[in-house]
């Protein structure tokens, strides 16, 4: 073969390998681009690095950033930590969820609500009292207070001073809100009101709720004469109609103590009288669950300490016995033997039968002796957010300690709640680390399919099932 010939064929070789090296590359190009899945889009967003209470000014180590997909980032979420530093937020927020600009406080005092710091349950009333007798004019939004009634002869038939209302937060003094900040008084010195827990009913929620910071510039009001506070409907009633017959005067109440008393009224024929000491006093309650339905059980645990230097009697039922809701200790046969202790549930509306639910303390108790008594009421109907609590009760009547652990529990109808907060998580398990799976809108009615502790099991409109926390559902209006 010529050399020319030789020359020919090895280029045309050269040609066909770069062709095939091409079109293999073409081809696995291709392929390779038909079978890549998408990338997905995600956005960056502000998530809470821990739990935090309502009305809480957020700092740069309660927040971080992270990245979510797309189509999860909600409307109003932050991007930068920086956006929510020094924001107060006017709702609690849990871990991993996303900070909103829609659930910040307002800042300036013309646009403070007074209603958003209600706790339920509660309703806002305004007394007037006297602020330089008292506590000094010392009082400022956030603590907690005593309300003491004085009648005199013409109204009560004897000059008298009595506690009409135990451990009530003060919501606001004169036209200042808690949690708002004012420039301190010239010539006094801004008093830091004590942390206390958001929205916390008459007393502790059962010593569990979160504590919230104290506002940071909370200043004396030494000439301020309204006070506005934190009650019951029925504790309304009592408080406005004292302020109608009486005086009202404020005994202001250390930070975190939360318990209450039972005493006679103060007279000035008894007014040189040795005071009587207390023979027994609860040191710690807890009623939980918060949220039940029909056929649930609400557990009851006090602990009672005898600070007498005698035996503390005590009676039937055992402690652990079950009521079930709608009876009474009478009903079943354990009607009161006078002098015995026994500790009891009490709960808004009752009046008629005081303290229905009653349990012995499990056997007489030595002085300086504690114990804890464990009661159940099984739940047989659904009802309103109530508020129940716990007293100690000396047989027959004698109540020596009431509204100890004032708890708000809520009754739902069989299987059904409404979501009851601005956007409330759907999380693929029972806890807070567990991922979010989709999010459900204020009103929005859901079927439960079953609880565990303080979460409830959900189905989605889509068929799937989730999770979410029970504070962020309520009872359905059927």
């Amino acid at each position: 073969m010529s050399q020319s010939m030789k020359s020919r064929s090895r280029r045309r070789l050269y040609i066909a390998l770069v062709l095939g090296l091409i079109a293999a590359t073409v081809t696995y190009a291709y392929v390779d681009f038909s079978t890549r899945k998408p990338v997905p889009k995600t956005a960056m967003v502000v998530v809470a690095r821990a739990d935090i209470p309502a009305k809480t000014r957020l700092t740069a180590d309660m927040l971080t950033t992270q990245e979510v997909p797309l189509e999860t980032k909600l409307p109003s979420a932050l991007t930068s930590t920086e956006q929510a530093q020094g924001k107060v937020i006017a709702v609690p927020l849990t871990k991993g969820e996303q900070v909103l600009s829609t659930k910040f406080q307002a800042e300036s005092p013309e646009r403070l609500s007074l209603s958003t710091l209600i706790p339920p349950g509660k309703r806002a009333v305004a007394v007037t009292f006297g602020e330089i007798i008292g506590t000094g004019g010392l009082i400022v939004p956030g603590d907690y207070v005593d309300v003491i009634a004085i009648f005199d002869t013409g109204t009560m038939g004897k000059d008298e001073a009595t506690i009409i209302l135990q451990n009530i937060q003060v919501l606001a003094v004169a036209q200042a809100l808690e949690g708002e900040e004012e420039m301190p008084v010239e010539g006094k010195t801004a008093a830091a009101s004590p942390p206390k827990a958001a929205g916390s009913p008459s007393s502790s929620s059962s010593g569990t709720g979160a504590q919230n910071p104290a506002p940071e510039k909370a200043t004396a009001r030494p000439t301020a004469k309204s006070a506005t506070l934190a009650v019951t409907p029925e504790q309304a009633q009592r408080l406005v109609l004292a302020e109608a017959k009486g005086k009202l005067r404020f005994a202001l109440r250390p930070v975190k103590d939360a318990t209450t008393v039972d005493l006679p009224e103060a007279t000035l024929s008894k007014i040189k009288e040795p005071l009587e000491a207390a023979q027994a006093v609860i040191t710690a309650a807890e009623i939980s669950p918060t949220n039940v339905k029909p056929g649930d059980v609400i557990t009851v645990k006090a602990t009672v300490r005898n600070t007498s230097n005698v035996p503390l009697h005590t009676q039937a039922p055992d402690p652990k016995t079950v009521y079930v809701q709608g009876q009474t200790y009478y009903s079943q046969g354990f009607a009161s033997e006078p002098g015995k202790y026994r500790i009891g549930v009490n709960f808004a509306g009752q009046s008629t039968a005081p303290y229905p639910y009653r349990w012995g303390l499990g056997g007489d108790l030595a002085p300086g002796a504690s114990t804890t008594i464990e009661g159940q009421i099984k739940i047989a109907y659904d009802f309103q957010p109530m508020n129940f609590w716990v007293g100690l009760i000396r047989e027959p009547a004698d109540v020596l300690q009431d509204s100890f652990g004032v708890t708000l529990v809520t009754a739902l109808p069989a299987n059904v709640a409404v979501v009851a907060v601005d956007v409330a998580n759907v999380r693929s398990g029972p806890s807070i680390s567990s991922s979010i799976v989709s999010h459900l809108a204020y009103g929005k009615e859901v079927p439960i399919l079953g609880q565990q502790d303080d979460w409830y099991k959900i189905r989605l409109e889509d068929g799937r099932d989730g999770w979410v926390a029970a504070g962020w559902i309520v009872a359905a209006a059927r």
